[in-house]
This record gives C-alpha cells, structure tokens and sequence, in this order.
C-alpha cells in the first residue's frame, strides 16, 4: 500500500507530504482545486512521461518520492530481487524521481540510482490508475482484448504468440527478398553466363599483359637489340679486323708487364690481382652477351601473335570498363559467385519456406490454444461483470464478450500478412493472435447486445468500469497491482447509484488499497482516510495544499460536498449521518 506521498515544486505544489492509509482513500476539494495534480505528482513517480514544464514557477527542479508497503505484492519484490534493488530488512519501498529544467531526470530505488524502464516495471506492478478519461479506453474495441487478456492471466501466451508472430514476418520479409534477388539474377543469368564462358575462353593470366608489353618492344626492336649486343661482344672478345685488338685481348698482354711491377714493387700485388678479376669479369660478360644475341628472336608471327592477344585484352577491358586484367579476372570471379548464388538463393529459399512452414503450424497451435481460453474466459468474464453490474444498480444489464476470429483476405501485391489454419479456415494472425474481442451491451430488458460507444450512457461507462476494475482486481492472479487509483470513477452518476458506487469502491478496498478523487459525498463518507485539497493564493502565487481529515473536518467538508457554501446544522447533521452510515 502507498504509505506515503511527498511532492516539491510539481506544478502548483510547493511542498505537500500526503499519508495514506489502508482501505478506501478519498480526495475531494472543489473543481481546480488541484486533485488531479496529485494523481500526475504520483504517475511522475511511477514512470508515466513528463517535461520540464511541470516544474513550479521559479523552482530549479520538481521531486515526488513515494513510501510503499510491498509485503502483500510479490511480484514486485520479485522484480526487485532481480534487480539487486530489494531491501532485504524491509517491506518498504522507497521509489524517487527528480526531474530538472533541462530535461534530466534522476530516478532512486531504496537509495540506488535506476532506470526509467525500472520504475515504469515497478510502477504497472504495483499500481493501476484510473484517470478521468480512461472511461474512453472502452470505447475502443481494440484495447477489450487486452482487458479478456488481463482477466484470463493469458500473458504468456500472447506473448509466445507475439514472439512467433515476429519471427513469422521477419522469415516472410527475408524470403520475398530472396526471391526478388534470384528473380533478378536469374533475368541476368544468360548474360553472366556468356560473360563467364567468354573470360574463362581468354584464359587471363595476371601479369601477363606486362609481360606481352615487354616482348613486344623487344620483338620489334630485335635488330637493332641483335646489332648493339653483338658490337658489344666482338669489342669485348672477338674483333673480326685482325688488326684491331678486342678489349680483353688487350688487357691480357698487360699480364707480363703487371708481372714486373710486382717483382720490382709487391705493393702493386693487390693491383694486379684486381686488375686480373677484371679480366675474368669482363670474359663473363662477354660469354653473357653473346647467349643473350643468338637468343634474339626475329620470328614475324610471334609478333604478330602478341599483338592479337594484346588487342584481345584491349577490347575486353574496355568492354567490361576496367583498366587491367587482374581486374578482368576479379570480374570473372564475380560473375562465377553471382551464378553460384543464384543456385543457392533457391535451395537457401526452399529451406526458409520449410522453416515458414514449420512455424506457421506452431503458430496455428498458439493461437488457436489463445483463442480457446479467450472464449472460456470471455463466459467467466460475462457472468463476473453482470454479477458486478447487478451490485451496481444495473440488474437487468447484458453484457456480452464477443470473440470473433479475423477472416483471411485476399492477398495483393507484396502483402506478406500470415494467415494461419483454424477450424479448417483460414484465419488472419495478428501479434495478439487470431482474435478480435468487442464488448457488447444491452442497458435495459428487450434491446439487442450492441458496442458500448452505440449504448452506454456516461453513468453507465462509469460502472461498467468499475465492475471491470473490480473483477480484475478480485478475480486475477497474485501479479495484479495492489493499489488501485480512481480519478473520478462518479462521471455521470448521482444519487442511490453514486451510495452504490461508493459501496463497491469500499468493497473493492478490503483486498486492494483504493484512492479515489470524488465530488460526491455518497462516496467521500465511506472513506477510510479523508484527504482535503485545497488552492491558495498568498501574494502573487498560488499554492495548492492537502490535508488530512479528522472527524469533525469530515463532517465539515461532506457538508459542503452537499450544499456548497451554505453549511446549515441540518446539512452537518446529514453529513454526520452519513459517516455513521458507512460504518454500518
């Protein structure tokens, strides 16, 4: 239960610090008084969205921190075992936000520093409010399954069911752009193939282009090459004029007088051997050269065969827009994978068709186990909720759950919607299984059961929110919230029903702890704690304050619930009456 609830700086509050109590919470105060500011302080605490802009005039920062019993709600101290929040000494939990100008927020869990996506867990385990306009929620058809849905604990089932949902679309999504790519690929396929059988034919070499463009200039060039390299060999060893010397021939004949030298002076020893390597070298170079003349080539058609493979590679980079054959081969290859590709995009696609397969039987198994609970529920839910509207003043009240399974359409174009086998039809599946539910209602004896939005009256919404509340709160498991919050649940409603009302909000707070904004003193007698808020203007700001109600301040403030400013002894006799009423 909320123990406590303490606000600084939140819109028109400058500090207020609220206790509560166990059983029925009641808050009233005039229109604009500020009530509903309190319910937005608490919502703050519990993660619901916020700006800067709910900060006090003036004030740097706004601060909500609330007090929590949490013996009664294990599920929330399982959460907090989890995540290492718990306090293991106490049932106490201490939940704190502080948001500041520029937009930061500062979140503490029993003194530990936590997450928006912590509180806001904590928060819907805890806590379910009802504001003023959640009676519209019921006008919308979609959220009536998520209430069955709540009724029923069928939360793990619709999640198994959203889970494969989503694998579903993704597997869907990935083989329809498979089978794009092959589709495109296979248009392509007699071109790659041509491509391939025509590079693979030329028989590419990488570096053999250089090696074509060297050969070439030496074939072209063979005479001239033939000429110099023989020059150079009859200078070098073998002059055809007799009387001309060759060069090593030459240097041979200075041997005797290298010899001379160094039995006149051994210094030139070293010389001399030099200059006899010499002679060896230049014998080798010449023996090189001549190997290198008699292997010109003059050959004309091995020219000729150069230049026609040149011109090949030519006209096959420029075809293909590159600018060199080890390029040309990376495209070959390319063209070999997208063809090899092409072959496993089909075997790749029939398998995720086996795995669609696959999951869609499991998904006809979920749903259809979803959708058998959902209509065992929706009878449970009829007779609980035309048993609660009874107790609320609406004996003659039909209330129907209508679960209807979504039709399969037509499919059209890239439509991948997954329709799924049910009843041997075939049924639409959605992330919330196969299912559309829609409460119908028939008010008053002999009209046909119709939505509510086509019906019900805004009394009539009020209660039949209640009774779902109250069904909710009594009939599901131990995970339910254990405070329940009601921003004026008394739309529309006055009178015997607004006692009756009251009656089950007080009914409602023996297994839940309930804080309700009311304007009605039916309700407000009944309360267990009695909270007073009030707008004040001292100066030039305006403050709202909240206190708590003793006895005779109860009195005081039902009396003006019932007659506004003009408080007689009859109207606080009334009021006193009603007090003692509601502890009957």
């Amino acid at each position: 239960m909320l123990q406590e609830l303490d606000i600084r700086n939140y819109a028109l509050i400058e500090r207020v610090k609220i206790v509560f109590s166990e059983g029925l919470n009641i808050l009233t105060g005039e229109t604009g008084a500020g009530k509903s500011i309190i319910i937005g302080a608490l919502g703050l605490v519990l993660g619901e969205r916020s700006s800067p802009d709910v900060i006090r005039t003036g004030a740097d920062s706004a601060y909500v921190r609330a007090i929590i019993d949490i013996s009664k709600s294990p599920s929330v101290n399982d959460l907090l075992s989890e995540t290492n929040l718990k306090d293991e000494d106490s049932d106490i939990l201490i939940l704190s936000r502080e948001i500041s100008k520029n937009g930061r927020n500062k979140y503490v869990v029993n003194d530990q520093s936590s997450t928006l996506q912590t509180i806001r867990q904590i928060g819907d385990n805890l806590v379910d409010i009802h504001g003023q306009h959640e009676h519209q929620t019921l006008f919308r058809p979609e959220k009536h399954i998520e209430i069955l849905d709540d009724f029923g604990g069928l939360k793990d089932l619709v999640q198994q069911n959203t889970d494969i949902y989503n694998d579903l679309k993704k597997l869907l999504s990935e083989r329809d752009f498979l089978i794009k790519d092959r589709d495109e690929k296979l248009r392509q396929k007699e071109l790659f193939e041509f491509q391939l059988n025509e590079l693979k034919s030329a028989k590419l070499e990488d570096g053999e282009e250089e090696k074509l463009l060297r050969e070439r200039q030496l074939l072209n060039n063979a005479e001239l090459i033939f000429e110099l390299s023989n020059r150079i060999y009859q200078l070098l060893y073998d002059s055809d004029d007799p009387n001309i010397p060759s060069t090593i021939d030459l240097l041979k004949s200075m041997r005797s007088d290298f010899a001379k030298l160094c039995q006149i002076d051994n210094q030139v020893n070293e010389l001399s051997s030099r200059f006899e390597s010499s002679i060896y070298e230049l014998e080798d170079i010449a023996n090189q050269v001549l190997d290198y003349r008699d292997k010109i080539d003059f050959d004309p058609l091995r020219i000729t065969e150069v230049e026609t493979r040149l011109d090949l590679l030519y006209k096959l980079k420029r075809k293909y827009g590159v600018d060199s054959v080890a390029e040309l081969i990376e495209y070959k290859n390319d063209v070999a994978k997208k063809l090899e590709d092409i072959s496993l995009s089909s075997t790749k696609i029939d398998d995720i068709e086996s795995e669609i397969k696959r999951k869609t039987e499991l998904a006809s198994k979920i749903a259809s186990e979803l959708s058998k609970k959902r209509q065992e529920n929706a009878k449970k839910l009829k007779v609980l909720i035309e048993k609660e509207l009874k107790t609320l003043g609406m004996e003659k009240t039909i209330f129907e759950v209508k679960v209807t399974q979504n039709s399969a359409q037509l499919k059209t174009g890239e439509d991948n919607s997954i329709d799924i086998d049910y009843n041997d039809n075939k049924v639409k599946l959605s992330p919330n299984g196969i299912d559309s539910v829609e409460f119908l209602i028939s008010p008053n004896p002999g009209e046909d059961l119709r939505p509510l939005t086509k019906i019900a009256s805004g009394g009539e919404i009020s209660r039949i929110m209640l009774a779902i509340k109250t069904v909710l709160a009594v009939g599901t498991s131990h995970s339910s919230p254990i405070i329940l919050i009601f921003d004026e649940i008394d739309t529309g409603i006055s009178g015997r029903i607004a006692e009756i009302v009251g009656r089950k909000l007080k009914e409602l707070s023996r297994s839940r702890q309930v804080i309700c904004i009311t304007h009605l003193p039916q309700i407000a007698s009944l309360a267990d704690n009695h909270c007073r808020v009030q707008k004040k203007v001292v100066g030039d700001r305006t403050f709202v304050e909240v206190e708590n109600l003793d006895y005779e301040e109860r009195v005081n403030e039902i009396a003006r619930m019932l007659a506004g400013e003009k408080i007689t002894e009859v109207t606080l006799a009334h009021a006193r009456e009603m007090i003692l009423n509601a502890r009957r």
